[in-house]
């Protein structure tokens, strides 16, 4: 058998199954999705201060929650890249919006540690809103550079002729 081309070893998105289920299988764009989330995750609870106070266990199992609840409804169309730059920039605009939530740096770290259903799931959506306009902007980025390259394909061409 042929294990480089099983459904195992594919990243492209499987078929829906009989059941009507969706398959568990990500594709690339959603692996860096999900790659970005965790990293901006860990950054905030590491720039709050709440890492250092806690178990390995108990803050893994907390950055594995807020991660979840972040990714629930968060898509992509089109490719996906984001570099510590990008993820340094999200965070810093995280932690702005959770200080005006919250009144301070010392108070969003308290509510962080209380490990809170509802501040976690504020958490998630500012760190989903922050996400999402991040995608946004990275495709306004993309259209126009997709506009320049496709104008300058056209004045090669016009040369050519």
């Amino acid at each position: 058998m042929d294990t480089m081309n099983s459904p195992m070893n594919t990243t492209e998105p499987a078929a829906a199954s009989a059941s009507g289920c969706e398959s568990p299988i990500e594709t690339d764009v959603q692996k860096q999705l999900r790659l970005f989330v965790t990293v901006l995750t860990v950054r905030l609870l590491h720039k709050c201060n709440t890492v250092q106070s806690r178990t390995k266990e108990q803050w893994v199992a907390h950055m594995k929650t807020l991660v979840s609840q972040t990714m629930e409804g968060l898509t992509v169309t089109g490719n996906f890249s984001a570099d510590d730059k990008d993820i340094k920039k999200v965070c810093k605009a995280v932690q702005k919006d959770l200080q005006k939530r919250y009144g301070s740096k010392g108070l969003v770290q308290t509510v962080i540690l209380q490990e809170d259903a509802a501040v976690d799931a504020d958490i998630a959506q500012c760190l989903q809103t922050h996400t999402r306009a991040f995608i946004a902007e990275q495709g306004k980025k993309r259209s126009w550079y997709s506009q320049y390259k496709w104008a300058w394909g056209q004045r090669e061409n016009s040369k050519e002729r």
